[in-house]
């Protein structure tokens, strides 16, 4: 067997601890040996054992005091105890297992029978976690002060509570005793009654003055050669826990001051339960208030963050508002603006164009005139008079279209939702951005059979100006621009815009419809066209799809419903 748990052996006898110890450890267990009660309760202190064989009479503390002592520490209370004595009368065992051991073993018995019931003793034990102070629950030896006059008397009972397991001082008299008690805590004052200066009467009640709730309880014991009733009541209700008169046995005298320290340790002990669990419930308490406050500022948390979102969003959408608004106002001024300007032309060229065809008509005349009196040298100059009015004629013609032109990209004055041709939008559209184009560009026309299309006529003018002069500034030299209209079978009307310029990066393609988002130089571009654009084609019930490979060009896709209501 390869049981490395520890067993502590408590025994006077070096013969026996030897023969304990051997036995054990040819059993498997690390042993270790303390030679009296207080020598044990050290070792404790210094390390837990699994188990604790015991001789019930030891020099000191006794066997069954010991049991009593291990029993009343929370730490070490769940420690079984096996008693070993040379005693094997019932009454002896009787007397072992109602001091608190959990077995007997004669030290005549065979070594088998005792490793049975150390085995035994150990696999029915439980090692107990308990929320305590293992420092502060630690055993020590009780501290007692001993105020007496009588050297004699004084030192006599100094042994016998040294025998006992005590640390005694002695002092001759109460003025010292209570400068002693004051610098260095006891655990029992024993005092006597009668002497000179100050007597115990006097000490008692100065240290039931002294005395606070909440510190450790001190024992009093008021001693006396004058055993009287008298005596005796007057020392308790000075304050004594215990009188005893001097004539009293001192195994007597030992016993009640064992009895008197076991309730003091009783009573430290209840009170370290009660402030470790007090200490337990606050940090629990404290626990759980920090849990809900972690709680409550997470939730915080969420709801500032979804409302910092919600607010993010809101400011998006108004600033996004506020620039389709701004954007929207100069298009409807610059309609206007072309409107009357338009108007303004219209009227000087219908007079215009009405002077040159009436000049027209007489130079007519008057070249026929002039042939039948054959006159060439008239005629000559008449036929390229009459000429050069033709071709005024048609110079106006041509402003009187630009008009039209005009007149159809502002659609000022047709209403908000028309049906439209898209092709003479489209045309009007390419006719202002020609000067931008300036030979370099070809554009090439695939218009389809149908063109017309309800929608919102100037918003759609702006969608095509955007996305053409987007193609236009895409090509830096010489390229073609292909336009390409048409139905396709899933209802929606199609404008296709195909460049051959330097095409849109991938880092980019998802950026192109962001308010703002330019790669144009300063003062070229406001980042504003597309992301219009892109509005007023969801205004539609519409999309934009956009295709592009950087070095080979862009496709961009304006699909708007054929079904379109206003």
């Amino acid at each position: 067997m390869s049981d490395q748990r520890l067993i502590l052996g408590v025994e006077d006898s070096a013969t026996q601890a030897l023969r304990l110890q051997h036995a054990l450890e040819t059993e498997g267990f690390a042993t270790v040996c303390a030679y009296s009660g207080e020598e044990a309760l050290e070792e404790i202190n210094r390390r837990r054992p699994e188990l604790i064989v015991v001789d019930y009479h030891l020099p000191g503390i006794q066997g069954d005091e010991l049991c009593r002592q291990i029993h009343m520490n929370l730490t070490t209370r769940s420690i079984p105890i096996l008693m070993l004595t040379a005693d094997e009368t019932p009454a002896a065992e009787l007397h072992s297992l109602e001091s608190g051991a959990d077995d007997f073993v004669s030290k005549s018995e065979d070594n088998e029978i005792l490793l049975l019931r150390v085995h035994n003793l150990l696999r029915k034990s439980r090692r107990e976690v308990l929320p305590v102070d293992v420092a502060r629950s630690a055993f020590r030896r009780a501290r007692v002060l001993i105020i007496d006059d009588s050297l004699t008397y004084r030192e006599r009972l100094a042994e016998e509570l040294r025998e006992e397991g005590c640390e005694v001082t002695v002092v001759g008299g109460g003025a010292e005793g209570l400068k002693r008690l004051s610098e260095v805590g006891y655990d029992c004052v024993m005092v006597d009654l009668v002497m000179p200066d100050m007597d115990g009467i006097a000490v008692c009640r100065e240290l039931s003055g002294r005395h606070s709730e909440d510190g450790p309880p001190l024992v009093v014991l008021m001693l006396s050669a004058f055993e009287e009733k008298e005596n005796a009541t007057r020392a308790l209700e000075a304050g004594a826990d215990d009188f005893i008169g001097k004539s009293t046995d001192m195994s007597v005298l030992r016993a009640r001051l064992r009895a008197l320290l076991r309730r003091k340790f009783l009573q430290e002990q209840n009170q370290r339960l009660v402030d470790e669990f007090r200490e337990r419930e606050l940090a629990t308490l404290r626990a759980h208030t920090e849990k809900e406050a972690a709680e409550a500022r997470a939730a915080m948390a969420e709801v500032l963050e979804k409302a910092n979102l919600e607010l993010a969003e809101a400011n998006r959408q108004l600033r996004e508002t506020q620039v389709h608004l701004i954007q929207s106002e100069k298009m409807a001024s610059l309609g206007q603006l072309v409107a009357g300007i338009a108007h303004e032309i219209n009227n000087p060229l219908s007079f215009a164009l009405s002077n040159v065809f009436t000049v027209e008509h007489w130079l007519g005349e008057i070249v026929r005139e002039a042939e039948a009196q054959a006159e060439p040298e008239w005629m000559a100059k008449l036929t390229k008079a009459k000429a050069r009015i033709r071709d005024t004629g048609q110079g106006l013609e041509r402003v009187r279209e630009l008009v039209v032109k005009l007149r159809s990209f502002s659609r000022l004055d047709e209403g908000d939702f028309k049906t439209v041709d898209i092709r003479e939008d489209l045309e009007s559209v390419l006719m202002f951005l020609d000067h931008k184009m300036s030979g370099r560009i070809v554009v090439v026309r695939d218009f389809g059979p149908d063109n017309v299309l309800s929608c919102y006529a100037g918003q759609l003018n702006q969608v095509l100006m955007n996305i053409l002069a987007n193609a236009v500034d895409a090509i830096p030299g010489r390229g073609t621009i292909t336009v390409r209209t048409g139905r396709r079978p899933d209802g929606m009307f199609a404008i296709t815009v195909i460049d051959d310029g330097c095409g849109i990066p991938p880092e980019n393609r998802e950026r192109i419809f962001d308010p703002f988002f330019t790669t144009k130089p300063v003062g070229q571009g406001t980042g504003l066209g597309l992301a219009i654009s892109y509005k007023i084609v969801q205004a539609h019930r519409g999309r934009i799809e956009v295709e592009s490979e950087v070095g080979r060009g862009t496709e961009m896709r304006v699909l708007i419903p054929s079904d379109l209501e206003g």
